[in-house]
């Protein structure tokens, strides 16, 4: 015999009260069910976690009772107290990430919908071109007119052609480069929106090109100057052994954490429907599940006086330790978020833009 919606309606405000072996026993008596097949659809219902389940777990935390909404998920979801508790922190993440959605700004960014992204403000960009390329004009005719009626004795007719001057030079080199820039961005733009997105893909640590050439460089320099002083230096020279002790110091340091990046760039991720495996030189270290998963997290490196522009992903194990963090390009950010949304894992974007 099938159960009813009433009688549906009569386990659940059973299991509300925490009544599992009274609903155990009536699903047995009107289904005719074994003990073990009725205990089994008493779990597998338990488990599950209803529209009106939501809503009032949604309701304790607005009201700040985290602890009440742990309680109700370990006695009428038979969760442990653990489950329960990542259950009722996932809940309060996913309200703060949309309370942090709605309220986020960022200056001379405008939202894209299809990218779930900030990108820069192209149609305030190509604006503010224009305005400049009118002051560009306007100095010009200003200046050739100044030019034909010249008076070099007056110092203030002088001072105004050498600012138009000024003006139109600065302006000849920041207008090519203000319309080189708006258009890397729309290329750069128009690849990410056609990005498509495949069962299985590979993820490789990002390290930019020139950041190590720059740190090279400047190791290469510490490296050549370091014997150079030493030969130079005298016994006596105090002054001159601290400088040498400075400089051995930042070269050591230097030259390891150039090792440093360079084999962080060994470092990949490969994706596919199944979970996340990360790999050290195309050799498995350690892979976790899906469900294994309790939150993603992008964000950028922050530094004194701004933040890197190179997104960087953190994956949290449900006992919310570390899986991993990687620096990765824009283009696998947007795929990685394309492809959590697929599977329904939580994502924290603090990153967000271009």
């Amino acid at each position: 015999m099938e159960l009813l919606k009433e009688d549906e309606e009569y386990i659940s405000s059973l299991l509300k009260q925490g009544k599992k072996v009274e609903a155990i026993a009536f699903v047995k008596n009107k289904t005719g069910m074994t003990l073990k097949e009725a205990k089994d659809y008493i779990d597998k219902k338990n488990l599950l976690i209803s529209e009106e389940d939501e809503q009032y777990l949604s309701s304790l935390i607005n009201e700040n009772k985290e602890l009440e909404a742990v309680v109700f998920l370990h006695k009428s979801k038979d969760m442990s107290l653990e489950e329960a508790k990542n259950y009722t922190d996932r809940l309060i993440l996913k309200k703060n990430l949309k309370t942090n959605k709605k309220s986020s700004h960022k200056w001379g960014y405008i939202f894209d919908e299809k990218l779930n992204m900030y990108v820069p403000n192209l149609p305030r960009q190509k604006k503010l071109l224009k305005i400049m390329l009118s002051i560009f004009l306007v100095l010009l005719v200003v200046t050739l007119i100044q030019l034909i009626f010249l008076d070099r004795s007056s110092d203030i007719k002088m001072i105004i052609f050498r600012f138009s001057i000024s003006g139109i030079l600065v302006l000849i080199i920041t207008l090519p480069l203000g319309s080189l820039s708006i258009r890397y961005i729309e290329n750069k733009l128009k690849k990410l929106k056609n990005l498509e997105l495949s069962n299985q893909f590979e993820v490789k640590a990002f390290i930019s090109n020139f950041e190590l050439f720059l740190h090279g460089s400047l190791l290469l320099i510490f490296i050549i100057v370091v014997p150079i002083l030493f030969i130079k230096i005298e016994y006596k020279d105090y002054k001159g052994i601290f400088y040498l002790l400075g400089l051995i110091t930042i070269t050591i340091f230097g030259s390891y954490e150039f090792l440093k990046k360079l084999k962080n760039r060994k470092y990949s991720l490969n994706i596919d429907s199944k979970g996340i495996t990360l790999l050290y030189n195309k050799n498995e270290i350690k892979s976790i599940k899906f469900e294994k998963i309790n939150f993603i997290k992008f964000y950028a490196k922050k530094f004194k006086g701004g933040e890197n522009n190179i997104p960087t992903i953190e994956i949290f194990d449900m006992g919310k330790n570390i899986f991993t963090e990687l620096d990765i390009k824009i283009s696998d950010y947007i795929l990685l978020k394309m492809y959590f949304e697929k599977y329904k894992i939580l994502v924290k974007d603090e990153f967000k833009k271009i």
